[in-house]
């Protein structure tokens, strides 16, 4: 380190021009000060000069000393003989010196010290620490030989100069501070004082200390800082943590150990993670059977915390007593903390034989870096880092979403065989005669029903069941035969159609409250504009069945079929029917067939408005406000069509 001082003019290298320089500084043999040639009296001329060469100690000669004129100007010489070694450079530097001191002031630069240390995870650390630059004066310079000197300051502290610029400093009994100046240029050994001081230049950022009075105070405020760094990352043993038993590669995670417990002693709670089980097996190719379970976050408060107890064979990394926000404790709350390697499934295993819930926190997520407000956050609050090794209500409601899923696949598996049967026994059976037993039950369930509302007297709920169970199984069996298709009635909407015909076809309420065939009639034309396009069917049905009427009924379904075919010709939907049910209605009412063919949309509109029939492409296929009105009836069906339309 190098505190140097720059002679702003040099014409050629240090030490070429040794022999044609003379030398204009000398030391003085009694107070060891430099001394300017031109400073000396006639008393000193010559060989009573009283001063010796800086370098080699040599008495020198003051020649021309203290003349007014001279040929050669005044300088010192050695004595015949002698070998002058460098003692033009040392010259100089004692010139430098003497300015130094002459000016009184000293800028010193700035002090900087780095320390380094490698933390439990291998990771290097490094800080620096310095000491401003300051301007210090200078009340005194002390000679001690000829290689150094010592700068008095005015504050009372010392710096050790070295007067030669590759020197190294010798190791005295007191601390001083030591600067080097770098003076290599003996020209400057002939400089007068006035000229030193207008040709140097002393440049601070090129100073550099060799040592410090504050080099012990700076290392220790490095250390500390670097100390707060490791602590702060989690990579130094705390005081209070003794790892002499402790093998090197587990000094890191035993201190993450001994942290966490003192975090979750001082916190006195934990969030800990939700637990989700889905249990899911298929049951050939399209069933799927699934059950879930959840247990929602939650946060333990905590006591007794412990590190690392025995329990039976199982060490965890922390113990402690738990208790959830519904006020459910756990007497044994086991935590394990995961640095690297993952908790094998041996370890799980015996965990969870020890019976106590087991929460796991994964910092090998964490890339292996974090500190210590991270390391509390993530034991505290955060979940991202925490699963369940093993919960008892967990493991038990896991359990019984086996059990439930098993149970439902054996039920599934029952109820394939026993359609596999069903379809087996509907196929050999003829679907008319199914058909007539299907309206059979369905007349008795309705008038079961009928009664059970009514609070007639022998009415059963039983006996209603019975009739449903009944009446579903030969719909069932239907089914297989193609009916209750996707264009057919559904089994729910058959119950609605199919009372209101049973009901015309006996001129009695079944499954209505009504007692004759025109007050059921009644009812459906009291239906609303969206639920009128089967009423043509069902005055035709009524018609054809003869119900009873009196004049005054006779007229009233006079005045309803003039409205209708009104409407029909006007060229409205609201009466156009689909005929998507007849396959089914015929099947049960064979002898409906010629009524429902006459009272679809097709047929009404090919009667009543003949010219409204050429917005119809063929049986089931509308145009203009046919088809409104189908996509009306359909809505599942219509955005199906919007999207074909574009």
């Amino acid at each position: 380190m190098n505190t140097q001082i720059q002679v702003q003019s040099q014409s050629k290298a240090p030490r070429d021009g040794l022999p044609d320089l003379i030398m204009a500084w000398a030391r003085d043999a009694e107070t060891g000060e430099p001394r300017y040639i031109m400073e000396l009296g006639a008393e000193r001329r010559g060989g009573k000069s009283a001063c010796v060469c800086p370098s080699c100690l040599a008495p020198v000669t003051a020649v021309n000393a203290a003349r007014a004129e001279y040929i050669r100007r005044p300088h010192f010489r050695h004595p015949p003989g002698t070998e002058k070694q460098s003692c033009s450079i040392v010259a100089a530097r004692f010139a430098l010196l003497k300015e130094v001191q002459a000016d009184g002031w000293l800028q010193l630069p700035q002090r900087r010290r780095k320390v380094t240390a490698i933390g439990l995870s291998g990771h290097t650390y490094e800080t620096w620490v310095s000491v401003a630059p300051q301007k210090v004066r200078i009340a005194d310079v002390d000679f001690q030989d000829h290689t150094r000197a010592v700068l008095s300051l005015d504050d009372g502290r010392r710096i050790q100069v070295q007067l030669t610029g590759s020197a190294t400093v010798s190791s005295t009994d007191e601390i001083l501070a030591c600067l080097t100046l770098h003076i290599d240029d003996p020209q400057a050994s002939f400089f007068s004082p006035e000229e030193l001081r207008k040709r140097l230049t002393l440049v601070p950022e090129w100073l550099c200390w060799q040592s410090h009075w504050e080099d012990r105070a700076l290392e220790a405020q490095a250390r500390g800082l670097l100390k707060g760094q490791m602590d702060d990352a989690i990579d130094a043993p705390p005081p209070d943590l003794d790892l002499s038993a402790v093998p090197a590669e587990l000094h890191r995670e035993t201190v993450l150990h001994f942290l966490a417990k003192q975090i979750l002693g001082d916190a006195g709670k934990i969030r800990a993670p939700a637990i989700h089980h889905e249990v899911s097996k298929r049951v050939g190719p399209s069933v799927n059977i699934t059950r879930t379970w959840y247990k929602p976050e939650t946060t333990y408060t905590l006591t007794n915390v412990k590190l690392e107890c025995r329990f039976g064979h199982v060490v965890p990394d922390i113990v402690c007593e738990a208790s959830d926000e519904d006020g459910n404790v756990s007497p044994r709350l086991f935590i394990e903390i995961t640095v690297t390697n993952p908790i094998d499934e041996e370890r799980k295993t015996r965990l969870s034989q020890e019976g106590s819930p087991t929460l796991e926190l994964d910092l090998s997520r964490t890339g292996g870096r974090l500190t210590k407000a991270e390391f509390h956050d993530m034991l505290v609050r955060e979940v991202s880092f925490k699963n369940w090794i093993w919960h008892p209500e967990g493991w038990a409601a896991l359990k019984e979403l086996q059990r439930q899923v098993d149970e439902e696949v054996q039920r599934t598996l029952v109820k394939a065989e026993t359609a596999r049967k069903l379809r087996a026994e509907a196929l050999a059976m003829d679907a008319g005669e199914i058909g007539q037993q299907y309206l059979a039950a369905m007349t008795s369930y309705l008038e079961q029903q009928y009664l059970l509302d009514a609070g007639e007297p022998g009415a059963l709920r039983e006996t209603v069941e019975a009739a449903r169970v009944e009446t579903m199984r030969l719909a069932d069996l239907l089914g297989f035969h193609g009916y209750f298709g996707k264009t057919d009635l559904t089994k729910a909407q058959a119950v609605r159609v199919l009372s209101r015909l049973l009901s015309l076809k006996h001129d009695r309420g079944i499954g209505f409250k009504y007692a004759t065939g025109f007050e059921v009639l009644n009812s459906i034309w009291q239906l609303k504009d969206r639920n009128r396009q089967d009423i043509p069917m069902y005055m035709a049905a009524a018609r054809y069945w003869k119900i009873r009427l009196n004049e005054k009924q006779v007229e009233s379904v006079r005045t309803w079929r003039h409205t209708m075919v009104t409407s029909l010709k006007a060229g409205e939907t609201t009466y156009l029917r689909s005929s998507g049910n007849d396959r089914l209605l015929t099947l049960l009412f064979p002898d409906l067939a010629e009524i429902l063919a006459t009272t679809t949309g097709m047929a009404l509109l090919s009667r009543f408005a003949p010219n409204a029939t050429r917005s119809v492409n063929r049986e089931n296929f509308y145009t203009g406000a046919a088809l409104e009105r189908w996509l009306q009836d359909h809505p599942d069906l219509a955005l199906a069509w919007a999207h074909l339309r574009r």
